[in-house]
Parts: structure tokens; sequence; C-alpha cells
């Protein structure tokens, strides 16, 4: 019979082994988030890797790029980086930016009219110097320009090749410098120049990989940094959360800025107006602040983050005035223009001007 005495050692030290087991447990599976409104990279979460994005192709007689079998490669590393990023929770910040969403008053735009019913399905909007606008279609490679006055078409030109008419699924355009550009659901970037009326133009493209991530829906231009931004409206993978993705692309490098992916968790949008979620359809950035307007169609709303991505304002649009807010731009004088699909019917523009006395 054992003394008393090593019942209870024994006792003791098998607490002792099962408690050490528990706490390197708990310890390994914590999560460690990073900060919303900062970009996601060394130390914690993931990037968008130096590489990502480099990959294209000769499409339009332009410019030789890397081969399909890089492309694939490029792909599966942008998905499997993003899969492992964490995401923090984000709050609506106090802005302090000269202009703001808060100037604009949207219970009635200063103008709206419907457009031609050959762009019941516009999507995307850009603006060039002189207050000349330009749409795009949201099938095929066609580039508008409309009169900024009242609504009719000035010309239009297409991207085209030795393989005819391009089509394919567009989001969004931006003019950045002396080029255009288009991008895709999948995020697969159209760069060429501005064509005369009825022409056909050469174009590069390029395949930044980010499509087998997150969905594209909006593109815009910052012109501080040479970048093109491109704002997801829903990650692929139902298992990454519901989150909202900014990625810059480079004009210098023709690829996704190391370290560049910004990601917001769509509550961030959606708690201001009482929503659910947050879908971005359209993207541009103010030219007086610098700061991002974001319109989400299925939600009715446009949302201002700053270039790190915090939130600062989120208000709703009225529904008998955008049935379906699809683009987004400025002009000169900082009058914000949204361009609405059909949705069934003839498509509109709104013009919104910084609202006196704001």
């Amino acid at each position: 019979m054992r003394p008393p005495g090593n019942k209870l050692l024994t006792a003791f030290l098998g607490l002792s082994v099962v408690f050490f087991a528990v706490a390197m447990f708990v310890g390994e599976d914590a999560p460690v988030e990073p900060e919303v409104g900062t970009p996601v990279g060394t130390g914690v979460g993931a990037s968008a890797e130096p590489g990502v994005g480099a990959a294209g192709m000769r499409d339009g007689g332009v410019s030789a790029m890397p081969d399909e079998t890089m492309n694939t490669a490029v792909n599966a590393r942008a998905a499997s980086t993003v899969n492992q990023t964490s995401i923090a929770d984000s709050t609506v910040a106090t802005p302090g930016d000269p202009l703001l969403l808060g100037r604009y008053d949207f219970d009635e735009p200063d103008r709206q009219f419907r457009l031609p019913r050959r762009l019941r399905e516009i999507s995307g909007l850009a603006m060039l110097e002189g207050n000349r606008l330009l749409a795009h279609d949201d099938e095929r490679g066609t580039v508008v320009e409309i009169d900024f006055r009242d609504g009719s078409i000035v010309k239009d030109f297409e991207l085209g090749g030795p393989r005819g008419r391009v089509a394919d699924d567009f989001e969004g355009i931006a003019a950045a410098e002396d080029r255009l550009y288009l991008v895709t659901s999948t995020g697969r970037l159209y760069e060429f120049v501005e064509g005369d009326d009825g022409s056909a133009v050469p174009y590069n493209r390029y395949e930044t990989g980010v499509g087998r991530v997150h969905e594209i829906e909006g593109l815009a231009y910052d012109p501080d940094r040479r970048e093109l931004l491109l704002v997801s409206k829903n990650p692929r993978n139902p298992r990454q959360g519901d989150q909202i993705a900014l990625y810059r692309w480079s004009l210098v490098t023709r690829q996704l800025v190391e370290d560049g992916l910004i990601l917001i968790v769509a509550s961030a949008f959606a708690r201001p107006i009482d929503r659910e979620t947050f879908q971005p359809s359209g993207i541009e950035r103010h030219p007086a602040s610098g700061n991002l307007f974001i319109v989400a169609a299925r939600q009715r709303a446009i949302a201002e983050i700053n270039p790190g991505g915090t939130v600062l304002s989120v208000r709703r649009l009225k529904a008998g005035l955008h049935r379906q807010a699809e683009g987004i731009t400025f002009a000169s004088d900082h009058t914000l223009v949204i361009a609405d699909e059909g949705a069934g019917k003839r498509a509109t523009l709104s013009f919104y001007p910084v609202a006196k006395g704001r």
C-alpha cells in the first residue's frame, strides 16, 4: 500500500500536465488580427506579393506578355495569400477633409436625364479634361463619350484586334495619364488609347490574378501614387467572411503593388445605413480630398473612405432616383456624377453639385 503523500503527489502532477496541454492549445488557436484601414502585409496576415499581376498576354497586337502557365500559378498564389488573411472590424471615423460626402445634398439632383436606349447597360464612368465624360458597356469593349450637357452620344469606339471586337464582363473604366483602362469582374485590365468615332483601337491586356479571390466591381486612378485602384464586390470564397478588398496596381511596374491590399469588413459600411452588408458597384477618387467615393447599387448607398481604408461617411441614395447605381465620377467643379443602369428601363445620369453653405 502506497503512503497517502505519494497519492497526492501523483494527482498533483497529473493535473499539472492537463492544465499545461490546455494552455498550449488555446495559445496556438488564438487569432491575431490586423488593423483594418492599413495595408495587410508583412508581419500580420498576407499581402499581394511582388510579381502577382505582372502576368499578361499579347492580345490586340500591342505587346508580348508571359504565358498562361505563369498566369495559373500567379492566380493560385493570390488566392492562397488572401484566404489566410485575418480581418478586424472597422469603425466610422470623424471626417476632417476639405470636401466630404456630407457636402453633397442627395435629396434631389441638380439635374438628371435619361440616356439613349443603347446605353441601358451603362456601367463605369470616367471624366477627361474639359468635362468630357466617358462610359462603357458591361459586356463589350465599347467606350462611349457622352455629352455632359444633355446626355447625347458624341462618339464611340471599341477595343479590337486580330480576333475582332472584344467581349468580356467589364465593370469599370479609368483615365490615367495618356491612357484609358477597363477592368473586368475577374480583375483583368485592358489598356488602350482613346479612339476616333467608329474606330477600333489596339490594347494591352494584363492578368492581375485577383479574380480568383475577389469579384472586382470598380476602377479608379490615384495620380499621386500613379496607381489604379480595384475595388471588390464579393469574396469568391464565403469562408473569407463579408469583406471588401481594395487592390492597387502600379502604372510603373505594371503589376499589383506589394503590400498594397486593404481589406475592410462590409459591416463598417452597412451599419450606418442599417443594412446587413455593402456591395460596391463603382469607385472614384475625389480630386480635392483624395478620398475614395464608393457606390453600392444593391444597397442604394454611397460611402467615403480615406486612402488607408477607414470609413468616413455613408449615405443613402433615394430609390426613386437611383434604380441601380453603377458608375461614379467628378466634374471639374467637383460635381458628383452617378450613372444608373436602366434595370428594364432607360439608364440615367444624375448630377450633384457641392451644396452651398456646406
